[in-house]
């Protein structure tokens, strides 16, 4: 009788496998995405955009299915532009009634719809609102789940909305650098997107682009206050601390007052780590 032969996988399947594994994602990789728009969502907005807010209204509350909660705000937003286009004075009870109900209710899964509702044109009006909307949304995004949509809107948003995704950036970092000023240490996938390159060299140039008035003369002010005056993308930069140091080196000895100011916040907050656990890293109070 004879043995039964082996069988081995093919040479394709093998070769396939190995292309498979030389091209998968580094580990800790972040896409920086936005989540996809629901059917019903993209719906909403194309009726919203052409200005037919009462066709957008039935859409969003006929929608059965709402697992990211955006048919509050689609309605919200409707009711506004009534409000301000039509004169509508049910509009206008709905839309001055709801405000704090629906910016309460805002999370990460609302930044699709809303950062495509206060990029319309008709809604520039409506400017005091919206900031107040995206500034919410995106610190409540400040979480992990939420980090490659943070990263993709800070470097494609309008200016409005890359300004708001620096608060849930914010959010987040203070979250990793809690860990660490708790006696933790750092996920090899946390260090890795704090580290970046993409990230660090896009926070300078935002931080780059507004500077600071107080920028000039961090050195003479007390550490603690130059924590406060300094916020948005330095802040950021402070967060991560060391790895942001030797690009931001280079922009301040191209005279960036901005890189400088950061510096000093950075010194600030390993000075701050050190006296806590002297043999730490800005990853790990345990300096492993």
């Amino acid at each position: 009788m004879r043995s039964p032969r082996l069988r081995f996988p093919s040479l394709a399947v093998f070769f396939l496998f190995c292309i498979a594994l030389g091209t998968a994602s580094p580990v800790g990789a972040v896409e920086w995405k936005e989540h996809p728009l629901l059917s019903w969502e993209k719906k909403a907005l194309r009726y919203f955009d052409r200005n037919d807010y009462n066709r957008a209204m039935e859409i969003a509350r006929d929608e059965e299915e709402d697992p990211n909660g955006n048919a509050p705000l689609i309605i919200y937003y409707c009711h506004a532009q009534k409000y301000y286009l039509e004169r509508d004075r049910n509009s206008a009870i709905y839309f001055k009634r709801h405000y704090r109900t629906t910016e309460g209710r805002l999370r990460g899964e609302n930044l699709a719809v809303l950062t495509r509702l206060v990029s319309f044109p008709s809604v520039e009006w409506n400017k005091k609102i919206n900031k107040k909307f995206l500034d919410k949304a995106f610190e409540h995004a400040g979480t992990d789940e939420f980090l490659g949509p943070i990263l993709y809107y800070l470097e494609k948003g309008s200016p409005d909305v890359s300004k708001a995704a620096l608060i849930g950036l914010k959010t987040l970092l203070q979250k990793k650098r809690n860990i660490v000023m708790n006696g933790g240490t750092l996920s090899r996938s946390d260090r890795a997107w704090m580290s970046d390159r993409r990230l660090l060299t896009m926070l300078i140039r935002i931080s780059g682009q507004g500077i600071n008035p107080a920028a000039g003369f961090m050195s003479k002010i007390p550490a603690f206050v130059r924590s406060k005056v300094m916020g948005g993308a330095p802040a950021c930069l402070a967060l991560i601390e060391e790895p942001a140091l030797p690009l931001l080196r280079e922009a301040a000895g191209l005279g960036n007052a901005s890189a400088s100011a950061t510096i000093q916040l950075i010194q600030d907050a390993k000075g701050a780590r050190l006296a806590k656990y002297p043999n730490s890293t800005w990853y790990s109070a345990t300096g492993k």
